[in-house]
C-alpha cells in the first residue's frame, strides 16, 4: 500500500522586525552591486546574492508569506518563450539577468515597507525641560540601542560623558562613529582606552555645528550637545529623514581628521 504523501512543514518567521530590516536593507544594497554587470560574469555572485536573501526572506516573513513567494518568483523573471533553432542569443540572457534584478529589488523594497510599519518607535518624550537630564539621556539611549550595525555620534562639543555615559549603551559588535570639532584631552585618553574595544572611529572636523545620531537608517537631531542637553536650558530630540541628513555628513567624516 502506497505511503501518504506528507504536506511540507511551513517555516515561520523567526527574525524581529528591527533586525530583518536591517539584514533586508543591507541585501539591498548589495543587490545595486550587480547592476550594470555582463550575466556570465556575475553568475556566481548572483546565485550567492539570491541563495542568501532568500533564506533571510524566508526567516522575516516565513515560507507561507507572500512575500517569500514575491521574492522567489523573482528567479523566473523575463524571457523564456521558446525558439526555433533552440539557441537562446547573449541578449537574452542579458536582458533576463536584468530582469531578475527588477523583480528582485521590487520584491525586496516591498518586504522593507512592511517590516517599516513594525519596527519598535522609540517612545522618545522629545521635549525636555532643565533638570531633565535623566530624561534626555534615558531617551538617547534608546535611540542608541535600537542598532544593529551602526551608530554614528555628531557633536561638536564632547565631554567625558560620550565614553562614562553613553558608549554602554552601544555593544561591541555596533560599529561607533564618533565626529566632533572640540575635542579635551580627557575625552581622547577615554577614547584611546575604548578604541582598545576594535568598533570606534573618531574623527574631528571644523565643519559641523548640529548635534545628530544616526543608529542604522534612522536619524535624530538634538537641540544641544549630550554633554550639558537640558542641564539648564529646554532641549528636544526629533527624528529627520535619514538618506537626506546622511548625504551631509558622510562627505564630512570622509575628509575629517582622524583621532583614533
Amino acid at each position: 500500500m502506497p505511503s501518504k504523501r506528507t504536506q511540507p512543514t511551513e517555516t515561520p518567521p523567526n527574525l524581529p522586525p528591527e533586525r530583518a530590516y536591517a539584514v533586508l536593507k543591507a541585501q539591498l544594497e548589495k543587490l545595486q552591486l550587480l547592476k550594470g554587470r555582463n550575466y556570465q560574469e556575475a553568475k556566481a555572485a548572483e546565485a550567492e546574492w539570491f541563495q542568501l536573501t532568500g533564506k533571510l526572506v524566508l526567516r522575516s516573513f516565513g515560507s507561507e508569506s507572500t512575500n517569500y513567494s514575491n521574492f522567489r518568483r523573482g528567479l523566473s523573471a523575463g524571457e523564456h518563450f521558446a525558439i526555433m533553432d533552440g539557441v537562446v542569443p547573449h541578449g537574452r540572457y542579458q536582458r533576463n539577468f536584468e530582469a531578475r534584478q527588477q523583480a528582485y529589488e521590487a520584491a525586496l523594497k516591498s518586504c522593507i515597507g512592511e517590516l517599516e510599519l513594525d519596527l519598535p518607535d522609540t517612545g522618545i518624550k522629545g521635549v525636555y525641560e532643565p533638570g531633565e537630564q535623566y530624561e534626555y539621556y534615558r531617551d538617547v539611549a534608546t535611540c542608541l540601542k535600537l542598532a544593529q550595525k551602526e551608530i554614528f555620534i555628531i557633536d561638536p562639543y564632547l565631554s567625558a560623558e560620550i565614553f562614562d555615559v553613553y558608549a554602554g549603551a552601544i555593544p561591541r559588535t555596533v560599529r561607533f562613529r564618533l565626529l566632533s570639532a572640540s575635542i579635551p584631552a580627557d575625552v581622547k585618553i577615554l577614547a584611546h582606552k575604548y578604541a582598545s574595544g576594535g568598533n570606534l572611529g573618531f574623527r574631528s572636523s571644523a565643519s559641523i555645528h548640529d548635534r545628530v545620531l544616526f543608529a542604522d537608517d534612522r536619524v535624530w537631531v538634538s537641540g544641544q550637545s549630550l554633554k550639558d542637553a537640558a542641564r539648564s536650558k529646554p532641549t528636544y530630540i526629533v527624528e529627520l529623514d535619514e538618506p537626506s541628513m546622511r548625504k551631509m555628513y558622510e562627505p564630512i567624516w570622509n575628509s575629517a581628521s582622524s583621532v583614533i
